[in-house]
């Protein structure tokens, strides 16, 4: 008994120690402990990895400038570490308290996410056509322009820089032109979910990341806004970790690049003495010679008028500062920036500051983003036509300063009153400042891990005002007498304020049912925008150093104006997106606008869009093809897109009047003209939306585990429903210049294919990227308006000395918006016998011996089959025909980024092939005698020449409508050329700074063309005057070095 007792006792002891010992392992094994380690990739410390407990909403931290971290977890923890960039990788604990992670580049482009309308998606499952350009691609360009910095850089984006001037911006036209009406191609601008109708004007070290929306399905959730394409910009957002600093300062100076062809004094005195002389028989050597003795200062000046407005080697500087960092509730991000620009051409130049303060706070399932920035801009416009004016003068004339207040002893005659009118102009000033305050909040609700709902407001504020001056300069004849002012003295001031509203509520729905993924999205957006301008200008300045309108002593203000206008927009917008294991893709929306700019029956537009994909890679037929071609998507998308952002006139479908003094009243002697109201405008109330509809198809490659990726995609683009401005009949009653209502009865198309090409590598020493763009697109108008099947775009001359018929662009079915027709020139009439043979064939053209001879087109149809097989003996605008277009036949982009150790290069070339331009600045200089060529002009005793007989500046051969100044604009430019060398992080790791880098950067230093103006890269601002050079600011090279800290 006794035995038991104790046998039981000692069963039940044993049992109990053993519990004991096991409850204390188990409590041993739950031990929290900390947990350090250091975060390496690319042989140097990792700051701001993310480091996460996996399992753990709330247990994170992040790595400091060393890379290190130290967080409490358990034992039998798993971390996970995450960075942009590189492959995340999980370290199990296994009870160390010790970890250190080298994290390898992520070459695998397919796991990025890539920022979408209203939401994001992996790029391997996005339908649309879609690219991302990343803020270190955007960097390596010194420009306020981000057009500039996209140029090559995006299949399909056309970029063309509209003036070298500083803070100028590129126009760009996604997919080719979606309407033609004259600024209206323009895509539109997202900064953080934030619309804006043109660029927001914002410092490349503000962003973060670009994504163009270039299909119309992606675009279409934006609607009515969305014709010319979407660009989305994110910002810089901070991030969890420690304070960091990042500075950048740059100085460099700007080259001038273009070419001289003007006259040396010699030249000049003979094309002016002798070969005019020696034209006109009358004429004989003694006149000769007695005009030289009369004019023999012409051969002792020797004056480079180009030196005096053109200032060589100008500076130029770009500073910019970020701070960013936060803990687990609150993150922040402050960049400032700095950009001034001296201009090559005199009075001009551009200073820019930006400031943007960017927050996030999360509370529990509550989140708050803020943003708010501001904008200065000071920018000196400078005399654009200054680079025309110079042609004007003669190289043998007096010397000009631009601060003198008075000129004396300028010749007698025209050649004293062009050099009078270059005086002033190099004296004009045209100032143009502003600021532009923008500030956005949004709120985000997560009800659970399925749905969250988002509220988002902006405003925005600008205001600007623009002072152009002609000041006074009293100019004197060498016999005293003062020369007339031209241009008048005067003071054009401008002033502009925009404000505008938007908000929108967005609910979204994610939910994964097996291998079945959906997610949804709901929007309500509405919008206010108000403009508001006024202008003034009064003339005969009494004082050149008062400038205030009091000391104009003019009569009166000689031209003043107004305009006010408020425009608003509601939306609702509704997609789906469903896919099956990310392998089956489907994406549908459909958008719902209103918009003020029609009436009210006619506001609504609806916008749908679909797209659907196909991983073919992911079936299991192809995975004997992975190890060379390990990715494979097919897709396919349509979308309707509108356009209600045309600034022909706002509110079309409303009538305008006003005051006119055409009415007459009174008999005989007392009759008198008094001032009356009429109708300016017809009202078109049926007058809608321009839409446009597109069918895309692409596929993405890639291989060699993406190491090599290629992406296509092939479209036809419809734009219908054009608006045209037609001129009605007297019978309507409209009175005034506004003879013309607006009616939409247009339709065009563009069809293209586009490709991407890139690879990446990565090795231990050596790691970089080399990707290619190719663009190709076919732009062409289908319908017109019937009664005027031919338009000849107003303002497309190509020299200010031309004649109203002299228009060269022309919008007709059949060819692109803006094609060429000119008329076609064959050659020189060298001699009699060749002036009679031609007008045998042309027997009413007005010509002589010396002048070009032009195709009279067949216009009769003699044999009566239906073609025209006869000229009718007359040179007129019926013989012009089609000579192309500024529109390239393809572009194509180049980049390539090397890192070796602690040495980085990167360039970037672009080249457009097949476009044309109109050589103005030759056609002026033509005409103004000044160009080298003239050296060579038909005379009697040079008639075995290609250049038309020198007659004076209305020589009828130097007018600007034919093809006569058409030139190839193909071109390949080298746009920017860098390297750098960053200190080893080894070596700062004794210091407080995480990097230090040295760069130096040419940009534009080499461009191949056999364009013969200033520069082949000619956009100007609209569609009548794309490609016609017309002494554009000229492109310059740029020379920079730079410093870049953090720390």
């Amino acid at each position: 008994m006794k035995f038991n007792l104790f046998m039981n006792w000692s069963f039940k002891t044993k049992l109990m120690t053993l519990l004991l010992f096991a409850s204390f392992g188990f409590v041993q094994a739950q031990k929290v402990q900390m947990v350090t380690g250091k975060v390496t990739g690319d042989g140097g410390p990792l700051p701001g990895v993310s480091v996460i407990i996996k399992g753990s909403k709330n247990k994170s931290t992040v790595t400091d400038f060393d890379g290190k971290f130290k967080i409490e977890a358990k034992e039998t923890d798993i971390l996970a570490f995450s960075y942009i960039g590189f492959i995340t990788q999980h370290a199990k604990l296994n009870s160390r308290t010790t970890l250190n992670i080298d994290l390898k580049t992520n070459v695998n482009e397919l796991d990025d996410i890539v920022i979408i309308g209203y939401g994001t998606q992996k790029k391997k499952e996005i339908t649309g056509a879609v690219t991302k350009i990343s803020a270190e691609a955007l960097t390596r360009q010194t420009t306020s322009d981000l057009g500039n910095a996209l140029q090559g850089q995006v299949a399909g984006l056309n970029v063309v820089s509209g003036s070298g001037a500083p803070g100028s911006q590129s126009n760009i036209v996604i997919r080719g032109f979606s309407s033609v009406l004259e600024g209206q191609n323009k895509p539109l601008f997202v900064v953080d979910g934030i619309p804006f109708d043109s660029d927001p004007g914002l410092s490349n070290s503000e962003i973060e990341s670009v994504e163009v929306l270039k299909d119309v399905s992606s675009a279409s959730i934006y609607g009515v806004r969305a014709a010319g394409g979407v660009i989305l910009i994110t910002t810089k957002q901070g991030k969890k970790g420690s304070m960091t600093v990042r500075v950048n300062s740059e100085y460099g100076i700007q080259h001038i690049t273009s070419r001289n062809y003007s006259l040396s004094p010699e030249q000049e005195s003979y094309v002016q003495l002798v070969q005019n002389e020696m034209a006109n028989p009358a004429n004989t050597l003694g006149s000769i010679a007695n005009n030289i003795e009369r004019n023999k200062s012409q051969l002792s000046n020797n004056t480079d008028i180009s030196q005096t407005i053109l200032q060589n080697n100008a500076a130029i500087q770009n500073h910019s500062l970020n701070v960013s960092g936060g803990k687990e509730d609150l993150t922040y991000s402050l960049n400032s920036s700095l950009f001034k620009q001296d201009g090559i051409l005199i009075n001009s130049g551009f200073t820019r500051f930006n400031i943007r303060s960017n927050t996030s706070f999360t509370k529990g399932n509550w989140k708050i983003n803020t943003g708010v920035s501001f904008r200065r801009d000071e920018n000196q416009l400078g005399n654009n036509g200054l680079n025309l004016q110079i042609l004007r003068y003669h190289s043998y004339q007096q010397s000009l300063e631009p601060n003198v207040e008075i000129v004396e002893g300028v010749d007698d005659g025209i050649e004293g009153e062009r050099l009078a009118s270059v005086a002033r102009n190099l004296k004009i000033t045209d100032n143009k400042n502003g600021n532009s305050t923008i500030g956005n909040i949004q709120v985000d609700y997560k009800v659970n891990k399925s749905l969250s709902f988002t509220a988002r407001g902006g405003a925005t504020y600008n205001d600007f005002k623009r002072i152009r001056i002609i000041p006074k300069l009293d100019i004197f004849r060498s016999n005293g007498l003062l020369v007339p002012e031209n241009p008048i003295s005067s003071n054009t001031t401008t002033s502009e304020t925009y404000s505008k509203l938007t908000g929108e509520f967005i609910a979204s729905y994610k939910e994964s049912f097996g291998k079945h993924n959906i997610s949804a999205v709901f929007v309500g957006s509405a919008e206010e925008t108000n403009f508001t301008s006024f202008y003034a200008t009064k003339q005969q300045n009494a004082n050149a150093l008062i400038t205030v309108f009091d000391n104009y002593i003019g009569n009166s203000i000689v031209g003043s104006g107004d305009r006010d206008y408020t425009l608003t927009l509601m939306g609702f917008m509704g997609r789906v997106q469903y896919n099956y294991k990310g392998k089956y893709l489907f994406s549908s929306s459909l958008r719902r606008d209103a918009s003020s700019q029609f009436r009210s029956g006619n506001r609504v537009g609806y916008f749908p869009s679909v797209s659907v994909g196909w991983n073919v890679s992911d079936e299991d037929f192809w995975k004997g093809y992975k190890n060379i071609v390990n990715s494979f998507k097919f897709r396919t998308s349509y979308g309707v897109t509108g356009n209600d952002r045309f600034r022909f006139s706002d509110y079309t479908y409303q009538s305008t009047v006003g005051p006119r003094q055409d009415y007459f009243f009174g008999a005989g002697n007392s009759e008198s003209i008094a001032y009356g109201t009429t109708q300016l405008r017809y009202a078109n109330e049926e007058v809608g939306w321009e839409t446009s509809k597109e069918l895309n198809f692409g596929y993405d490659l890639g291989f060699f585990k993406n190491k090599l990726t290629l992406t296509t995609d092939i479209y036809e683009s419809k734009k219908e429903n054009l608006l045209f401005a037609v001129v009605l009949p007297p019978s309507t009653g409209v009175s005034g210049q506004n003879k013309d209502a607006v009616f939409n009865i247009g339709n065009m198309k563009n069809v293209g294919v586009e490709h991407s090409l890139n690879y990446k590598f990565n090795s231990k020493k050596l790691n970089g990227n080399a990707g290619v763009t190719f663009t190709k697109n076919k732009n062409t108008v289908t319908t017109t308006p019937p009664e005027n099947p031919f338009i000849n775009l107003d303002n497309s001359y190509i020299s200010n000395r031309t004649n109203a018929n002299d228009l060269v662009t022309v919008i007709t079915p059949g060819y692109e918006a803006g094609a060429y027709f000119l008329l076609d020139s064959y050659g020189v009439i060298k001699n009699a016998s060749e002036l009679a043979d031609y007008l045998a064939l042309v027997p009413n053209a007005n010509v002589q011996v010396g002048d070009l001879r032009y195709v009279d087109q067949p216009t009769i149809d003699t044999d009566n089959d239906g073609k025209a097989d006869k000229g009718d003996g007359y040179i007129t605008e019926a013989d012009r025909r089609y000579f192309g277009s500024s529109l390239p036949k393809f572009e194509m982009g180049f980049n390539l980024s090397l890192n070796y150790r602690s040495f980085d290069m990167s360039m970037q070339w672009y080249g457009v092939y097949g476009s044309k331009i109109m050589n103005g600045t030759k056609a002026y200089a033509y005409q103004s005698l000044t160009h080298q060529d003239i050296l060579y002009a038909w005379n009697p005793q040079n008639t075995n020449t290609e250049v038309p007989a020198n007659r004076g500046v209305n020589t009828s051969s130097y007018r600007g409508n034919s093809d006569y100044f058409l030139e190839d604009g193909s071109y390949i430019r080298l746009k920017n050329l860098t390297f750098g060398y960053s200190i080893p992080k080894k070596t700062l790791s004794k210091t407080s700074f995480t990097k230090v880098r040295f760069y130096i950067t040419a940009q534009n230093p080499l461009t191949l063309t056999k364009y013969t103006g200033y520069d082949p890269e000619v956009g100007n601002n609209g569609l009548s005057t794309r490609g016609l050079d017309r002494g554009n600011y000229p492109t310059v090279a740029q020379f920079n070095g730079g410093l870049q800290l953090q720390f």
